[in-house]
């Protein structure tokens, strides 16, 4: 019943080809090109044209199935729970998808609406397997039970898992780290071309550099190269070789090469009865010496086992030098399920197996669990729990030689840097930091004067999507206001006085570390005579900053008051000028003359990609305004002048480095300018918004 795996968890190593012309097609003609895409185990383009098919096709109940099942095979889990909803109920006609459905939500994290699917699917399932089904949904409704109580009942970790830097990761596939040294990290990758390599990475300073491609071993054309362990003398080096063919039935088979002098040998295959031909796969070694034996630790779906995916293991005597392993010997059943068990790693200090399963109660797919023992003599398996384990997959789990701390594999999602489950990333965990005290806090200012204002109501709201839960509200008697908040976060502060616009503030506590609190000054200005009133929905507001492209310039007359308060009160309406210069096809640029303020100027056309701060954006512009008394001795201010709305931008360029660019807008934040933001130019065009 379970999906069948390769090592490499080749079913992700899928084509991202742009899709052309669907509109072109008919309803049969998307639903053949998807058949093949499928086929092909192109699920990414096949889902998109089964969903077009069914647009056009509704009654075809098969096409939108067929598109949650692909989405469901690359670990698409949000579009597999919007695809499957329609058919979660077709168990007869469409074997286990409420199955599919549930577990989709549950690995997206909606544990309580996975409960309910689960519940719902076993009371209406009528299989001939339904006692086999019923004991696997049981272990869903725990594994789900046991999520929501880790998000009831939060305590300090004492454990830190942080997401490597794109020197190691990439939108490829990383997986199966092996850290030669603490410092020191080999793992595997199908960032070159859709083929799985080795790679390296050395830190230094603290910081991973960027991988490179392992040197001196042999080369495997057409193969998959991945999944290494060195054995503790460093004299072999065992790994796996899959087909590069199927991604879902890829043969795969454990090799090693030997040291001799100061170069591996050509690679050497198992013997048979471990490589067996019954088996699909045989992969994931890890080798560990004891007791004179050479202890050989691999994942199998070879006859003999509980499941699909068993651990096994197999010895040999290390004053050998051949490569004769005993027969294999399944870990048993305190190890295996009837699902799969995979990624074996060893810590010989502790006697401790550490492997990932999806046959036990897990808080996602496979979370990575503990039992001391050894070979076929164990104790009770423990899942690790959070935040080792999470909604996600984990796999890979392995120590550093130290002790201190580790990595592991996952697919999980990981603020701005990790958007998508529908690959592994490399994660290093270690102890966490003393959990200090974090704090989001800042001051409350005037926009026109700069001076604090009180009596102002700070909201925290928590931010999912296009939700928001309240956190915290209060009336601020001074200026100041701090709140406590957890890390891992993605969290809005929304300042409201009465007489003034509403001003918002988005931030995330990923990544943070020690006591460092997240600092942040709002800039209040009144409201005008008809001005219209600001909605209470802390998702709107018009204080928010857009993306200020050329094709959405518009936006702007949405956070400009209708006289900005740069303007003197008595001051006459300013006749519109002829544009002296233009930007794109869609804009001119203009300023207004200040001999008396070098500094500003309009905004210049510079070849090459060039950044800019924009700090605010106003009906009437007098750089002579005390507000942009701050921020002068920044950079050079500019202007940009949108007639079509009235509007000019006022920006502080001209920067040739992001990273700089990131730096001015922090300083202009602190300066008042709450909604300041790093814009892209390229030889004079706007491109747009940098996050």
């Amino acid at each position: 019943m379970m999906t069948r795996i390769s090592s490499l968890f080749l079913a992700m190593l899928f084509s991202f080809s742009a899709l052309t012309a669907q509109e072109t097609l008919n309803w049969k003609k998307h639903k053949k090109l998807a058949d093949k895409l499928f086929e092909a185990t192109q699920y990414v383009d096949a889902a998109a044209h089964y969903e077009e098919a069914w647009q056009q096709q509704p009654k075809e109940m098969e096409l939108i199935y067929k598109a949650g099942e692909a989405y469901y095979l690359i670990k698409d889990f949000k579009k597999a729970i919007n695809a499957l909803q329609h058919v979660q109920s077709e168990n007869k006609r469409f074997p286990l998808v409420g199955l599919k459905y549930a577990r989709s939500l549950k690995q997206d994290g909606q544990y309580e609406m996975a409960k309910e699917a689960f519940i719902y699917f076993i009371n209406a399932y009528q299989g001939n397997d339904k006692t086999v089904i019923s004991n696997i949904v049981a272990n869903e409704i725990k594994g789900c039970e046991k999520g929501l109580t880790f998000a009831k009942n939060k305590v300090p970790a004492t454990i830190q898992v942080k997401h490597l830097s794109e020197n190691i990761n990439s939108p490829s596939i990383e997986f199966a780290p092996i850290p030669y040294s603490d410092d020191l990290l080999y793992y595997s990758s199908t960032m070159k071309g859709n083929q799985a390599y080795l790679f390296r990475s050395q830190r230094k300073n603290g910081t991973w550099k960027k991988s490179v491609l392992a040197e001196g071993l042999p080369a495997f054309p057409n193969k998959h190269f991945a999944n290494g362990s060195f054995a503790p003398d460093a004299k072999r080096f065992y790994f796996t070789l899959c087909d590069n063919g199927d991604g879902l039935n890829s043969k795969c088979e454990i090799y090693v090469l030997k040291r001799e002098a100061s170069k591996w040998s050509e690679p050497i295959r198992l013997r048979d009865y471990i490589n067996i031909a019954e088996a699909n796969t045989t992969t994931q070694p890890w080798v560990i010496h004891q007791n004179g034996q050479e202890i050989l630790y691999f994942a199998s779906d070879r006859v003999g086992g509980f499941g699909e995916m068993d651990i096994w293991y197999s010895t040999r005597n290390i004053a050998s030098d051949d490569i004769d392993f005993t027969y294999p010997v399944n870990a048993g059943e305190k190890i295996n399920t009837i699902g799969d068990e995979i990624t074996p790693f060893y810590d010989l200090t502790n006697n401790t197996l550490y492997y990932s399963s999806n046959g036990k109660v897990t808080l996602g797919g496979w979370d990575v669990f503990q039992a001391k023992g050894a070979l076929d003599q164990w104790e009770a398996a423990e899942n690790l729990g959070t935040p080792i384990n999470s909604s996600a997959d984990e796999f890979y789990y392995v120590l550093k030689p130290s002790g201190k701390g580790g990595f592991l594999a996952s697919n999980r999602l990981y603020g701005a840097e990790k958007i998508s489950t529908q690959h592994e990333d490399i994660f290093e965990f270690g102890i966490a930091e003393k959990p200090n005290n974090l704090y989001a806090l800042g001051q409350v200012m005037e926009s026109e004067t700069m001076s604090p204002i009180s009596d102002v109501r700070i909201s925290l709201y928590e931010m999912n999507g296009s939700s928001a839960k309240l956190l915290s509200s209060k009336k601020i008697a001074q200026s100041n206001y701090r709140f406590q908040i957890l890390r891992d976060k993605k969290l809005r502060l929304v300042a409201e006085k009465i007489g003034y616009l509403k001003n918002v503030y988005d931030f995330d506590s990923y990544n943070a570390n020690g006591t460092i609190d997240y600092t942040h000054i709002f800039s209040l200005n009144k409201k005008e005579v008809n001005q219209p009133v600001v909605t209470n929905n802390p998702l709107k507001t018009t204080q928010s900053a857009p993306d200020y492209t050329t094709a959405s310039a518009s936006i702007e007359e949405n956070i400009v008051p209708t006289r900005s308060k740069e303007s003197p009160v008595n001051r006459s309406p300013v006749k519109k000028r002829t544009p002296t210069a233009t930007a794109s096809a869609s804009f001119s640029i203009s300023t207004r003359k200040t001999p008396a303020t070098p500094k500003e100027t309009t905004v210049i056309n510079t070849a090459g990609t060039h950044y800019k701060v924009q700090v605010v954006a106003v009906n009437y512009h007098d750089i002579n305004h005390p507000r942009y008394n701050q921020v002068k001795h920044i950079g050079r201010i500019e202007t940009e002048r949108l007639p079509k709305i009235g509007v000019t931008r006022v920006l502080i360029g001209d920067l040739t480095d992001k990273q700089a660019a990131e730096k001015i807008k922090q300083q202009a934040i602190q300066y008042g300018f709450a909604d300041a933001f790093v814009v892209k130019y390229t030889d004079g065009q706007r491109i747009g918004r940098v996050w």
